[in-house]
């Protein structure tokens, strides 16, 4: 149980590929696992979307509508029915969860409205969602160009970008997560006031989109960090945190994020690797909350299967692709199958 606000559940009708789920979520980490298109990012752009209307002062309707990319600068408004699970006949879809004890809901119609329930208090630190895109190496002028001329990019890209540029409060140089992740650096983090990114080397000063992208997707978290946007109270979402990333260097990765949730983050995840799920399992000690959601595509919808325990994780697609390699490579390597049986 976390001593600050989280999400503790969330439930759908009709959403995008839902029909109907309920999840439970733990105040640590949250981590969902599915094939291409069984909803994990939805799942937290529909939160994410409460908690940025907040901090925006502004209706649900417009934050649903810059992180769906639905934005029409043609028309006055745009029509968000397209959110309406398709197939299903029906005229309505509703998203509805408790975020620190505190219910809050909305519903989508087929004509376009959007009514929205009681919103959620002020809080005292906005969401962050970094998206699979890499942001980092893009800052400069991509604030001033998105409002501008409305570029095709979701709205995470333009917050990620926001939130990299703006400190909230000076960061601590000394954490346990300052420990893990800088040295992967192997420089410091500088910024001019075009608010273009470098990595300052003992060799010298290298702007960050010469810098490799796995390493970008370090200095984004350590920025974030620096920047008091991951005290604790906050909510992370990260789509995809492997894109990009070396293998390697996802154990620091791993721990970083652990170490995030046990200061008092609640975190979020979407992933296709294997090697974010298995260290999480072998990082996590036994006082650590990580809960794991299995999202399997059925003809009803998304259906979400969660565990607290990794090794009963089901469906989960990544580990079955590799339990198919290896059975290729043993028919291959020995003519039989694990099961002794000559192909």
């Amino acid at each position: 149980m976390s001593n600050f606000p989280y999400h503790q559940n969330l439930t759908l009708r009709n959403f995008t590929a839902f029909q109907e789920a309920s999840l439970e979520f733990s105040a640590g980490v949250n981590v969902f696992v599915g094939e291409n298109g069984t909803g994990k990012t939805h799942l937290m752009k529909a939160m994410y979307a409460v908690q940025l209307a907040v901090a925006q002062k502004s209706h649900i309707y417009f934050a649903l509508s810059g992180l769906f990319q639905l934005r029409n600068p043609s028309v006055i408004m745009s029509n968000l029915s397209v959110l309406i699970r398709l197939g299903t006949g029906e005229y309505s879809a509703s998203v509805e969860g408790y975020y620190g004890g505190q219910r809050w809901t909305y519903v989508l119609e087929r004509n376009g409205d959007v009514k929205q329930g009681v919103p959620l208090p002020p809080m005292e630190i906005r969401p962050v969602f970094i998206p699979s895109i890499d942001m980092m190496g893009h800052t400069k002028g991509f604030t001033e160009a998105y409002e501008e001329v409305r570029l095709d990019f979701d709205t995470t890209c333009s917050d990620i970008v926001n939130l990299l540029r703006l400190e909230r409060r000076n960061g601590t140089e000394q954490s346990r997560i300052v420990e893990k992740l800088s040295p992967i650096l192997k420089g410091d983090i500088e910024r001019d006031d075009d608010g273009r990114f470098y990595l300052a080397t003992e060799k010298g000063r290298l702007p960050m989109p010469l810098v490799a992208e796995g390493v970008r997707k370090i200095a984004t978290l350590l920025q974030l960090y620096k920047n008091g946007w991951l005290a604790p109270g906050a909510t992370l979402f990260w789509d995809e945190p492997e894109v990009n990333l070396n293998p390697v260097l996802m154990d620091e990765v791993v721990g970083a994020l652990l170490e995030l949730a046990r200061s008092g983050v609640q975190v979020f995840l979407a992933t296709h690797s294997y090697v974010i799920l298995k260290e999480l399992d072998l990082q996590a000690k036994a006082s650590d909350d990580v809960r794991f959601f299995a999202l399997e595509p059925t003809a009803e919808g998304t259906r979400v299967h969660p565990t607290d325990d990794f090794t009963l994780l089901a469906p989960n697609p990544v580990l079955d692709q590799y339990a198919s390699l290896y059975d290729r490579e043993l028919t291959r390597s020995t003519g039989r199958n694990r099961n002794g049986e000559r192909i």
